[in-house]
């Protein structure tokens, strides 16, 4: 524009003003804003035509951009003339757009606010991303040209033909749905595809691409048509080694490399796969290898050299090694997981292993060997270990206080156990032990002791250095703010040169450093004299210098004053009192004080504050102490700036799913507050939905305070469909597999369909009583296969707010038990009540067809001849089977507080449910005692808590759980069908059984009763009304992701509830070992029949129950 200017000697050309390009999401809201006008002279103008943007400012669409704005120069001679006419010039060529400024016209005065008016006229309309203003005299007047590029917003974007993944196409375009878009960046995006083309493998790719209008002025349509011609192939791939290729495991590795002969020539991939060879070399012991490509053309052939500097293949050895096999070494030096293989690295790491486990002399020299150009170098690590320190004693001099020696040992015992490795459950065992009980009896050879470290004796400083510092941390919580613990002094003493091989005789006492104990004339502890070297011998062999492997550690505990807390003060609040600040501080006065609990106090009034919309709310916390310092005073210095209040809701990332469904879960409201339990409500009611993998509510330029402030809602939408196939297996169901569809956004309402086709099946192999696995043989292959087949549909939004759920689910069930089976078609409608996450309440129904089988002919047949001769029992054996109808209507809650419903470690659960039953026989009924009522008429009731504690940082854990439920009849002659029976036996009640072998108290007793004639074989069913089974479980971590669990299981159950003695319980011990995995830890468990155990060792005991196991082993995947 200045060339123009000198160019055009008569005219007068003043630039008033540019505007770089701006866009963004929300045209309509945020347009581009003009920068101040310029005149010749000043900052270089542009010549307004629109430029392309240089790739390091181009790596995100242009969304958002934020212009700059200049100073206002002077316009010189041309200021106060006359405007003759306006013009408006469209730039770019692609879309002429002239628009006709309505506040300036011919005849107006050129001014500076005149011009700036004009070009902000024209912004406003938010379809330009530059204007330029210039001014030219026009005889006596002046003419105002204003230069505009046009924009438009992507409202979304096709790709025709391309053979690349269209998210990566669109990050090489820069480009993306809402980016603004200007005439001349279109050829630099299809240029920008073209090369991703030409690099990914397609030198003969052509791109063309258009922007279509839509019904939209402002938005366009960006269409990509890409052609990738034929690709380009490796015709031939070179290795080229260094030092040698001849060297063992060299070709292995080189196998692996990722780019063969015929793949297309595509440069991400060659460098990807010389990366992963990289790594792969390196890993295998090349640690200095590097890899390299190039290329090339020969003749019309592609040609793919890759460059291998190995360098020498490093061969780790060991010497000076006792103690610990050389494959624990290498693990320690973690060459897989880390990049720095560095001898020095290496070293340093052997140190740091045996350091931990209590040698701390320990030196480690390396040594290289190998020629500069020979093909393998030996790595040798010299380690003398010398002997393990043992710390025999701990002393505190100076301590006071309640917390004695004993207490603060304890404290830096539980840091020690975190901190350092200690013996493992599954170590190694002590040989002499295992002579001593299942060896030979007579003399044997020496065996070698497996090293246990004790890291409650070890001596590592930086971990003892932070112990001191929990342990300081611990006194000034409970207000000993002066406190002061260590330095650490070890107490070692020489051993005398005289000393007998391999043993160690100490020269004279141990000597203590001189601990002062002092404090200031404030009671305040003085620092301690430095450390004393001579105090802790440092062995040296070859000055003959040796130490004793026993060592103290002197460790000075000063607590100087306590502070109590007396008052509490509050600064600068406005919107609380002070009364109410107090209150949600929850500092108690007269106790001890402590920066712990003042920060969580004042965390609390943060959140107080953040509930009533102050988000930007700042709270400073300290004390004012005493002079003597046993006293303190709280002071909170509050900044509560503005309260912010919510202008408008802006949602971001739905593209499936409908913003008027995602707005009708949005818990904020517009004018209101910006509260934070609104925001925690909003993001649990969206994941709710599930359809989204993550939500996140948060202010527009969070870190901006305003007294309004735009909320954005970003959603990042899982894929709506999905096809899932599941093999599953348990000891006592066997082999199962499950396809299931899922549509989980139909018609972008949130409204999800699942179709699930279950198909089981159970072994003879898997089945361990021989009277339930000829019960099963009587069964047909179609009989013998279990089958769940579903059809579910939920609906979000039934118009009772987003806290309702109604799913309506069509049910096809064949489901074989231990002692019946039952086939069901059902239709079952449940609306769902979730206020908060962890807390849900049902009600619902259900029509169903079942048809119940009793299994086993013969027990049938012999049941029912014992009920004729004993007819009182008739009642207590009868069981309905046959074809029902069955109505069913269902409430119920469920709280659950657990952090992983599949393997918790801390929480609560509370669930509770009622069931009303109302099943109307078949007209043709049963045979004999099974014949059904006309109706049976029930309450089936439910009830579990359980409850988790934490019991240790690494995972160790307490479980309990309690559950119980019972069977009311409503009407004389009414009888619990199979299916709603209850049964205890198994992974999930009691793990002494096998799955629902466990008899009914009432009917066990009957068969201890010789005098009842009851036989195990006239029992058909195991099932009864009423149980209990209450549970506990020690979770045990071992390593990594493998826990071990010590478990006693309780529980009984009655076919009579009037027969109910929770006292009267079944008992199960026993222990197993999880293994976790991204579904859940797979659990295989074993557990011992406690009333088998005591008969074993007591045969004379009475009422032996002979049709019991003596345990059960169990498979399956989740814990209770």
């Amino acid at each position: 524009m200045l060339r123009g200017f000198l160019r055009r000697a008569p005219a007068l050309a003043v630039v008033l003003g540019q505007l770089s390009a701006v866009g963004s999401s929300e045209a309509d809201e945020e347009r581009p804003r003009p920068s101040e006008p310029t005149t010749p002279g000043a900052t270089a103008p542009t010549s307004g035509r629109p430029v392309e943007r240089p790739d390091k400012e181009a790596d995100e669409p242009s969304v958002g951009r934020i212009p700059e704005l200049g100073a206002a120069p002077a316009l010189g001679s041309l200021l106060g003339r006359s405007i003759t006419r306006v013009e408006v010039i469209p730039v770019g060529g692609r879309w002429e757009e002239r628009p006709t400024p309505r506040f300036v016209r011919a005849g107006d005065t050129l001014t500076s606010e005149l011009a700036r008016r004009a070009m902000l006229e024209l912004t406003d309309t938010g379809r330009f991303a530059n204007v330029s203003a210039e001014a030219e005299s026009d005889g006596s007047g002046v003419v105002l040209r204003l230069k505009v590029v046009p924009r438009r917003l992507v409202a979304s974007i096709r790709i025709n033909g391309g053979v690349l993944d269209a998210e990566e196409t669109l990050r090489a375009a820069r480009v993306r749905t809402g980016s603004e878009l200007t005439a001349a960046e279109l050829a630099g995006i299809a240029r920008r595809v073209q090369e991703l083309y030409v690099r990914r493998g397609h030198p003969a790719a052509a791109v063309r691409i258009d922007a279509l209008d839509t019904d939209d002025p402002l938005r366009v349509v960006l269409l990509l048509d890409v052609v990738a011609g034929e690709p380009r192939r490796v015709d031939r791939r070179r290795f080229l080694v260094w030092p040698s290729p001849k060297v063992d495991g060299l070709t292995d590795a080189l196998a692996t490399y990722a780019v063969a002969d015929r793949d297309r020539a595509d440069e991400d991939e060659i460098a990807a796969a010389d990366r992963e060879l990289e790594k792969t070399l390196r890993v295998r012991g090349w640690h200095r290898a590097t890899v390299s490509h190039q290329l090339r053309l020969v003749g019309a052939r592609t040609e793919l050299a890759v460059d291998i500097k190995a360098g020498p293949l490093v061969r780790l050895k060991f010497e000076g090694i006792q103690r610990f096999d050389s494959s624990q070494i290498e693990r320690t030096l973690e060459l897989e997981d880390n990049d720095d293989r560095s001898p020095s690295t290496l070293a340093e790491r052997i140190e740091k292993f045996y350091v931990a486990r209590g040698f701390l002399d320990v030196e480690v020299s390396f040594t290289e060997r190998g020629a500069a150009d020979a093909p393998i170098h030996d790595l040798v690590f010299k380690v003398r270990e010398h002997q393990q320190i043992r710390i025999v004693g701990r002393e505190y001099p100076c301590l006071t206080g309640s917390r004695g020696a004993r207490d603060v040992g304890s404290e830096v015992d539980s840091f020690l156990s975190e901190e350092l490795p200690g013996a493992d459950i599954l170590s190694s065992v002590d040989p002499r032990v295992v002579d001593r009980l299942f060896g030979p009896q007579g003399t044997t050879g020496a065996r070698p002791v497996p090293f246990e470290p004790n890291p409650w004796m070890t001596f590592v400083p930086e971990v003892y250095e932070r112990a001191m510092k929990h342990v300081q941390d611990l006194y000034r919580s409970e207000g000993y703010l002066s406190a002061t613990v260590g330095p650490a002094q070890l107490l070692r003493r020489r051993c005398d040169p005289h000393s007998p091989p391999g043993r160690c005789v100490p020269l004279g006492p141990r000597r203590r450093p001189k601990s002062a104990c002092s404090y200031d004339e404030i009671g305040l502890p003085l620092e301690e004299p430095p450390t004393d070297a001579a105090l802790a011998c440092t062995p040296d062999p070859r000055k003959g210098v040796s130490c004793e492997p026993d060592a103290v550690l002197h460790v000075p505990v000063k607590l100087g004053p306590r502070t109590y807390l007396y008052d509490v003060g509050f600064e600068g609040n406005k919107a609380f009192v002070e009364k109410r600040l107090a209150d949600v501080a929850e500092l108690e006065l007269g106790k001890p004080a402590s920066q712990v609990e003042l920060d969580k106090a004042r965390r609390r009034l943060l959140d107080a504050y953040a509930e009533e919309g102050f988000a930007f709310a700042e709270v400073d916390a300290a004390l004012e102490l005493s002079p003597d310092r046993t006293r303190a005073r709280a002071i909170f210095t509050i900044s509560e700036r503005e309260q912010v209040k919510v202008s408008r809701i802006v949602i971001v990332g739905a593209r499936i799913t409908n913003e008027s469904l995602i707005r009708s879960r949005v818990a904020l409201q517009i004018g209101q507050p910006y509260r934070r339990s609104d925001v925690r409500k909003t993001e649990e009611r969206l994941a709710s939905l599930g359809v989204f993998s993550t939500v996140t509510v948060g202010l527009e330029d969070p870190y901006v305070p305003a007294k309004e402030k735009a909320v954005v809602i970003t959603v990042q939408e899982r894929k709506p469909q999905y096809l899932d196939i599941r093999p599953g297996f348990s000891t006592g169901e066997g082999f199962r597999i499950t396809f299931e569809y899922g549509h989980r956004n139909l018609g972008g309402e949130a409204i999800p369909l699942t179709l699930r086709v279950q198909l089981g099946y159970l072994p003879n192999e898997l089945i361990l009583e021989e009277d339930v696995r000829k019960k099963y043989d009587e069964l047909d292959v179609g009989e013998r296969l279990e089958r769940r087949n579903s059809a579910l549909i939920e609906f979000p939004d039934v118009g009772l707010g987003p806290l309702f759920r109604l799913s309506v689910e069509g049910l096809d069930v064949r489901d074989n038990a231990r002692d019946f089976g039952l086939t069901k078609d059902a239709g079952i409608v449940t609306l769902t009540y979730r206020p908060v996450r962890q807390f849900s309440a049902f009600i619902g129904g259900s029509l169903e067809l079942n048809n119940a089988t009793i299994f086993g002919s013969e027990q049938k047949g012999a049941l029912e001849q014992y009920v004729q001769q004993n007819p009182r029992s008739a009642g207590l054996f009868r069981v309905p089977e046959g074809t029902t109808v069955a109505v069913a209507e269902r409430i119920g809650f469920s709280w659950d507080r657990r952090d992983n419903p599949l393997g918790a470690s801390k929480g609560t659960l509370l669930s509770s449910s009622v069931e009303h039953v109302r099943a109307t026989p078949n007209e043709t009924g049963g045979d004999g005692v099974f014949d059904p009522p006309k109706v049976s008429q029930f309450l089936r009731l439910t009830q579990r808590v359980a409850g988790y504690v934490r019991l240790s940082d690494k995972g160790l854990a307490l479980a309990g759980s309690l559950r119980w439920g019972m069977n009311q009849q409503l009407r004389d002659g009414s009888r619990t069908y199979p299916d709603r029976l209850f049964f205890l036996g198994g992974v999930d009640s009691v793990r002494g059984f096998l799955q629902d072998s466990m008899i009914p108290e009432d009917i066990a007793q009957q068969l201890l009763d010789p005098a009842s004639g009851l036989q195990l074989n006239q029992v058909v069913i195991r099932g009864g009304d009423a149980f209990v089974n209450p549970r506990l479980e020690l979770r045990v971590p071992l390593s990594g992701n493998v826990q071990t669990g010590l478990f006693l299981d309780a529980g009984n159950l009655w076919r009579d509830p009037q027969k109910v003695n929770p006292l009267r319980l079944r008992y199960a011990v026993g222990s197993g070992l999880r293994i976790g995995t991204p579904i859940g830890p797979l659990v295989f468990d074993y557990g011992f029949n406690v009333e088998q155990i005591l008969d074993e060792l007591y045969p004379n005991r009475i009422e032996q129950r002979y049709w019991e196991p003596l345990g059960a082993f169990h498979f399956s995947i989740g814990l209770f």
